[in-house]
């Protein structure tokens, strides 16, 4: 708990929360070291706080609607309404360079609620729903407008947006407040380096995303992959004659995937068991979580976490147990098995371990699968198609939150991956996500110059 003196209290924001002592010093420092939010931006969420009734259709014929969560996904998949859902459909939509912001939430120290996240090729085209608040600028790839977003994303750009807040338990934005946030000021030279790191940031990103997309695509030209697309690729009610061994009672497991999992049985002598290593399916340990601060402890990952293009990480203590339960080496795949059956849900999207995460502790609901070498990108490419994403599925027992049985993981179809198509596969997945490192480290560069080099001058 922090307290600190305002020297002119504004009639408009008399609550506690709506002061941050970085802005109050920066809006002291005076106009000519801070320029106002409203002078750059032409629009302030056009599409905030809309009411509207979502209308589901398929995906041929609708829109891509994207939460909160949907907005910050390292690949965001939105949920697929009729366009005439929306009143005024343009105001929705997202455009290359805009500015979208987390708007309603808490303030945990790990929530999206106020976070910024810089639209690119991922983002381009698909719709916001009422939650996010879209800075429109006036110039989107001028050097000023990316170092502001650069500030936005900072700790203390999330602390100055967080301070114009209004509601109780779910909180919102008041636009005046946010119109009138400062941006600090800074020489040329460093604002051109903020801005080009951005630049950097979002193009590599985006780089990062085609590369998936071409990785999978060679995956799913094999004829038997679109046989088995058409058979599971739209979720519906099924009904099939199940020839075999029942190891699960649960109906889900045999019809979701419309006959995909008994005809690549059929078709493919290969099994997952056979790509991983021995013992090497497993769920993480349940352990305690107590909050702490750095540099004590290890930053902790929730499913969530783990999807985000920017993860917003738990400190927690070290918790006691076994440190193969707790972190995982570079190479692994880790997939969401505790959750629901939502077409937007978590539970059975997976994820690529890089170097980046080493160090990193990540929870149990995450299931570990330790490929053999050198199959670990071309079996995660194939797992994150549709097909590899049904049968993730068709895996999954439980009532309420489902969570996965390892023995039909284990014995899991899966195509030729040590030939040509297994190596082209996996230097797309390689080259995809040392792209992604490159763009995170970029976007953290800039956001450093911003806490380093730009702010002690006002917070001094």
């Amino acid at each position: 708990m922090r307290a600190f003196v305002v020297e002119e209290p504004r009639s408009r924001a008399l609550r506690a929360l709506n002061y941050s002592p970085a802005v109050e010093r920066i809006r002291r420092a005076g106009s000519s070291s801070a320029r106002p939010l409203r002078q750059i931006v032409k629009s302030f969420g056009p599409a905030y706080g809309t009411v509207f009734t979502r209308l589901d259709c398929h995906s041929d014929h609708g829109i891509e609607l994207l939460s909160q969560s949907d907005m910050f996904a390292a690949e965001p998949r939105g949920r697929v309404i009729r366009s005439d859902s929306l009143h005024e459909p343009d105001e929705h939509l997202v455009k290359r360079g805009q500015v979208l912001i987390a708007g309603a939430g808490t303030l945990g120290e790990n929530e999206l609620y106020g976070r910024a996240i810089l639209a690119d090729d991922r983002l381009a085209g698909k719709y916001v729903g009422p939650d996010s608040m879209t800075l429109v600028f006036e110039d989107p790839d001028d050097d000023f407008s990316l170092f502001a977003y650069a500030w936005l994303a900072s700790p203390t750009g999330v602390q100055a947006i967080r301070s114009t807040s209004y509601g109780t338990k779910i909180l919102r934005f008041r636009s005046e407040l946010l119109q009138s946030l400062p941006v600090p000021v800074a020489p040329l030279s460093t604002i051109k380096r903020v801005a080009g790191l951005i630049r950097r940031c979002s193009s590599l990103r985006e780089t990062f995303f085609q590369r998936l997309l071409l990785a999978r695509a060679k995956i799913e030209r094999l004829p038997d992959m679109q046989e088995a697309t058409l058979m599971c690729g739209e979720r519906s009610r099924r009904t099939i004659e199940w020839r075999g061994p029942f190891p699960s009672l649960c109906a889900w497991t045999f019809a979701s995937t419309g006959g995909a999992l008994r005809f690549l049985a059929d078709r493919w002598e290969g099994r997952l068991r056979d790509f991983a290593e021995p013992n090497g399916i497993f769920n993480g340990q349940r352990f305690a979580r107590i909050d702490c601060a750095a540099p004590h402890g290890v930053e902790l990952m929730s499913q969530r976490d783990a999807l985000l293009i920017r993860p917003v990480p738990r400190r927690i203590v070290t918790p006691d147990v076994p440190a193969e339960k707790l972190f995982v080496r570079p190479g692994t795949i880790l997939v969401g098995a505790q959750g629901t059956l939502g077409e937007g849900e978590i539970f059975g999207r997976a994820l690529f371990v890089t170097e980046k995460l080493l160090g990193v502790a990540f929870t149990q609901h995450l299931l570990r699968i330790i490929p053999r070498e050198p199959f670990a990108e071309a079996l995660y490419a194939f797992l994150t198609t549709t097909v590899g994403f049904r049968l993730l599925r068709s895996t999954a027992v439980g009532t309420k939150l489902l969570s996965m049985r390892t023995d039909l993981l284990a014995n899991l179809p899966l195509p030729e991956l040590n030939g040509a198509l297994g190596r082209s596969v996996s230097e797309l997945v390689q080259s995809a996500f040392a792209s992604r490192d490159e763009a995170d480290d970029a976007e953290a560069e800039a956001i450093r110059i911003i806490e380093e080099e730009v702010l002690p001058q006002w917070l001094a």
